[in-house]
C-alpha cells in the first residue's frame, strides 16, 4: 500500500514566493495547500491538519510570529518559518516563539527540501529510550553514557543538556530555551553557562571537539544536535 503524500501548508502573502514554493513541492510530490495571509492560515489549520507549515513571518493581517505563538498552544506540527527578515533578534523570537527551523530569503531549492524532508522524519522522541550517537550509547533509564562500552563522566548540569538537546535532536534550539530547561527561567539571559557546558560537553562527546560533528553551534541563536 502507498503511503500518503505528506500535506504541507504554505502560509505566504508574497504571490510569486508561492507560487514558486507550490511548483517545487509539487515536482517533488507533497500535497500542498496554501493561504494568503494570518487569519486564512488559522482557518486552514483549523481543519485538515497539514504534516508541516512553512510559514512567512511578514503576513499582510498579522504577524507570522503571533499565529506560530497561537499555534503552539494546540499543536507540535513542525513549522519551517521562510522570511525576508535577517536579524538575528527576529530568528531568535521566532524559534522561541516554537519554530523548529529558520529559512532567509532568498534560499536555494535543494535547502528548503532537505529542511522539510529532516522536519518529516523528526519522531517524537521517548525519553527513556537509549540512543545511539556514533560510538555513544545514551541510555536515559539508566542515567548512563558510555563510548563503546565504557562510561563517560558527565556532571549533572552536562547530562541534563545532553538530553535536553536529544530530545529536540536535528531542531534549532535557543540560548533561551536551553537556559529555561536546564538552569530555570531566572537565568535565561546567562548565555555564557550555556557556552562553558557545551565546550565541556564537546571536549566528552566528539571526536574532534575543535570541529564538531553533533552538537553543532547556530550563530548568534543557539545550537542543533545533529544525529549521525
Amino acid at each position: 500500500m502507498t503511503a500518503p503524500q505528506p500535506y504541507i501548508l504554505i502560509i505566504e502573502d508574497d504571490a510569486s514566493m508561492t507560487r514558486f514554493l507550490q511548483t517545487l513541492l509539487r515536482s517533488h510530490d507533497y500535497g500542498v495547500a496554501v493561504a494568503a495571509g494570518g487569519a486564512e492560515g488559522l482557518r486552514s489549520l483549523s481543519g485538515r491538519a497539514p504534516d508541516l507549515v512553512l510559514l512567512d513571518l511578514g503576513l499582510g493581517d498579522m504577524d507570522g510570529v503571533d499565529l506560530l505563538r497561537e499555534l503552539r498552544a494546540w499543536s507540535a506540527m513542525p513549522v519551517i518559518v521562510i522570511s525576508a527578515r535577517e536579524r538575528e533578534t527576529e530568528k531568535v523570537e521566532a524559534l522561541d516563539a516554537g519554530a523548529d527551523d529558520y529559512l532567509t530569503k532568498p534560499f536555494g531549492a535543494q535547502e528548503l527540501l532537505a529542511r522539510i524532508r529532516v522536519a518529516l522524519r523528526r519522531p517524537a522522541r521517548d525519553a527513556e529510550l537509549p540512543l545511539q550517537l556514533g560510538d555513544i550509547l545514551v541510555d536515559p533509564a539508566a542515567r548512563r553514557v558510555s563510548r563503546g562500552g565504557e562510561p563517560l563522566h558527565l556532571t549533572p548540569t552536562e547530562y541534563k543538556l545532553l538530553l535536553f538537546l536529544l530530545r529536540h535532536a536535528e531542531k534549532v534550539v535557543t540560548h533561551r530555551q536551553i537556559l529555561s530547561a536546564v538552569w530555570g527561567p531566572a537565568h535565561v539571559e546567562h548565555h555564557e553557562y550555556v557556552r562553558v557546558h557545551m565546550s565541556q560537553l564537546r571536549q566528552k562527546l566528539e571526536t574532534q571537539p575543535a570541529h564538531p560533528r553533533i552538537l553543532l553551534t547556530e550563530p548568534g541563536i543557539g545550537y542543533r544536535l545533529v544525529l549521525p
